[in-house]
């Protein structure tokens, strides 16, 4: 293949507005650089591979060399820096999970590894040195499986037989993409069976220059520059107006990648005005060295956010000079000389890379089994941190599914042997204010039934986008019919995640109606009221209590301030009570209207004694209120028995004297 400029040009389009999304700067998003990432990926490797194979030159482990000497040197470089650095300032627990990533790593399995564990638009993403990884692990499984099915089917039928079933897989890739967005979002976004039309949006490109077809080949001059314009648009328009929020990959992700398509397409000849303007010597100096700004950018944002909490424009600008730094430092001197097949053979290129491959699994595997080098840790902080030690012990009633209800496995609490007058329902917030709730129940001689489940919201017709449909909701109506005893539902949820879809540790998450109207604003606050307002109507003769919630922050985690301990940071240990007010006011104006507006629905508050005027404290003495940045701990929850008895008390006024 004959060098190409505007190609490593269309490499900067890709990498700058992955850089500065996630610096912070610019570019909300920016992430749909990685798509354009691997279009390019797709054409320039199926055009190697269709140029080996048209003169009867493939091999396998030629392939397997050229990408080893591509991507491992400067992998295993930033792999051995941002270890050390894990090392020498992770807690336990952060070097422990990164140990676990950089093993995923290392067998090409990034990507698998963090579906099971977070989402990328995530709290937890920012501690995560390599998340950005899982991109190389979809590339490299494509890598694994792609030239041995192009390979034989080459063999075994016509260009055209190829050409049509390559088309074929990736429309089915692309429609399992956009079916998947709507069950998994995670699964969606990680996975290469749904990531994997779009590196064959560029393979089908690489056919179609190789069958030199004319409509790439005769391109009249202004369809060419018109086309070119319109692919740069195609990808710089969306790194302007998606946001987390953007259901994505799917059908949103193919504006960038036919974009990047119909780049490359266009600029075949250097002469259209994108092909001139992708191939100025700071694009594709940019663009050379785009492999390696990308591997060393994250680790830097993410060191940043560990050592300040969050990222300043000021802070922003300096991780973004420093990435560039390493980034030419990386491809002056790491990435260039293993190109060089004079210094480095092809032999010391399979040992080099096997070697360092065995290093990284080791010393991975290691830190694992040390769990994270706790030594390193006071023993009274370590055992803090870990949420399981700060549960109440009835955390079997958690959890509930439709199976569970359908088989009447459903706690009751509360006093033995009375009849459930009551019943929680929520998520795990409401979970973990149930020791208060129940505790209050006891003491005043009645009892409750709990249901509630992780991510659990009571919203009659409403489902969050690319989740899954457990039927929990219907069991829960169901269960309402089936006991007419009950005539009290206390709601208790993440509300503030569910109105705005985003905090401190979530990013962009959508609750839609079923008589969503196709608005892109307040559909989540709509959502709530509707849910909220169906599901009274559907039972008039039981009484809604909707509480308030929980203040939240990483300034309420304990592993957090564990963070800040460790390097030397004064905090106040607790959450900036204006933060909390600030809170309140985005959903609790939505539970007071719905209280106003609905006969059988009210509010009672019994949040607000866990902050004073200053402070909402991760202590109480030397009693930890909080588990992690938004559940109480059980004994944090007892704080807040006292309300919960007055709740109970004037829903059932007629109980026996409490017994505190």
């Amino acid at each position: 293949m004959r060098y190409r400029p505007d190609i490593d040009g269309l490499r900067t389009v890709a990498v700058v507005p992955v850089v500065l999304f996630h610096t912070g700067l610019a570019f909300p998003g920016g992430f749909v650089g990685v798509d354009v990432f691997f279009v390019i990926s797709g054409f320039l490797i199926t055009s190697l591979l269709l140029s080996e194979l048209d003169e009867g030159k493939f091999s396998v482990a030629k392939f397997y060399e050229r990408r080893a000497r591509r991507l491992f040197p400067a992998l295993f470089a930033m792999l051995a820096v941002t270890g050390a650095g894990a090392t020498v300032f992770m807690t336990s627990f952060d070097l422990e999970s990164f140990a676990k990533s950089s093993v995923a790593t290392t067998v090409f399995a990034a990507n698998i590894w963090f579906y099971s564990q977070q989402g990328y638009f995530t709290e937890a993403a920012e501690l995560s040195p390599l998340l950005h990884t899982w991109s190389l692990g979809v590339e490299e499984q494509y890598y694994i499986f792609f030239p041995l099915i192009l390979y034989g089917l080459m063999r075994w039928s016509s260009a055209r037989v190829t050409l049509l079933l390559t088309a074929l897989m990736s429309c089915a890739s692309l429609a399992a993409a956009v079916y998947m967005l709507n069950v998994s979002a995670k699964a969606a976004f990680y996975l290469p069976q749904y990531r994997a039309w779009e590196l064959l949006t560029g393979s089908l490109l690489a056919m179609g220059f190789w069958q030199k077809w004319s409509i790439l080949q005769e391109m009249p001059a202004r369809a060419a520059h018109l086309q070119g314009l319109a692919g740069l648009a195609a990808i710089v328009i969306p790194t302007l107006i998606y946001s987390a929020a953007t259901p994505f990959p799917g059908l949103a992700a193919l504006a960038p990648c036919l974009g990047a398509a119909a780049l490359i397409a266009s600029g075949g000849s250097g002469r259209t005005f994108s092909a001139r303007f992708l191939s100025l010597p700071l694009m594709t100096f940019i663009g050379k060295l785009s492999y390696s700004l990308y591997l060393w950018h994250w680790p830097v944002v993410v060191y940043a956010f560990y050592r300040y909490g969050s990222l300043s424009t000021s802070t922003g600008i300096l991780c973004l000079f420093i990435s560039f730094v390493l980034a030419y430092l990386s491809y002056r001197f790491v990435e260039t000389p293993v190109r060089s097949r004079k210094r480095f053979s092809e032999r010391k290129v399979f040992l080099g890379s096997a070697a360092g491959m065995a290093c990284f699994i080791l010393a991975g595997l290691t830190l694992w089994k040390l769990d994270g080098l706790p030594s390193r840790m006071d023993p009274n902080l370590l055992a803090m941190s870990d949420s399981e030690n700060f549960m109440h012990d009835r955390r079997d009633c958690h959890f509930m599914t439709a199976e569970r209800a359908h088989a009447g496995d459903i706690c009751v609490r509360g006093r033995d042997a009375e009849t459930p007058g009551f019943v929680l329902v929520g998520d795990s917030h409401a979970d973990a204010i149930s020791p208060a709730i129940f505790g209050a129940a006891e003491d005043l001689g009645i009892a409750g039934y709990q249901f509630t489940d992780a991510g659990f919201a009571p919203l009659l017709g409403v489902r969050e986008l690319g989740e899954r449909d457990k039927g929990t909701m219907d069991a829960f109506v169901e269960f309402l019919d089936e006991r007419p005893e009950i005539n009290t539902v206390i709601i208790q949820n993440y509300w503030l995640h569910i109105v705005t879809g985003a905090t401190y540790r979530h990013q962009g998450d959508v609750w839609l109606d079923a008589e969503y109207d196709g608005s892109l604003t307040d559909y989540n606050p709509k959502a709530v009221k509707r849910g909220l307002e169906r599901l009274a109507s559907r039972f008039p003769d039981r009484r809604f209590i909707l509480l308030d919630d929980v203040p939240s922050g990483s300034d309420l985690h304990v592993r957090e301030q564990l963070r800040h301990m460790k390097l030397d940071r004064t905090e106040t240990l607790g959450l900036k009570s204006e933060i909390n007010l600030e809170q309140r006011m985005i959903y609790e104006d939505l539970l007071k209207s719905l209280a106003e507006d609905v006969p059988n629905i009210s509010y009672r508050p019994i949040y607000e004694d866990l902050c004073d005027d200053e402070v909402c404290h991760l202590f109480d003495g030397d009693v930890l209120l909080f588990r992690d940045g938004d559940h109480l701990s059980w004994k944090g929850a007892l704080r807040l028995k006292p309300s919960a008895h007055e709740l109970l008390s004037v829903l059932y006024p007629n109980s026996q004297s409490p017994r505190l």
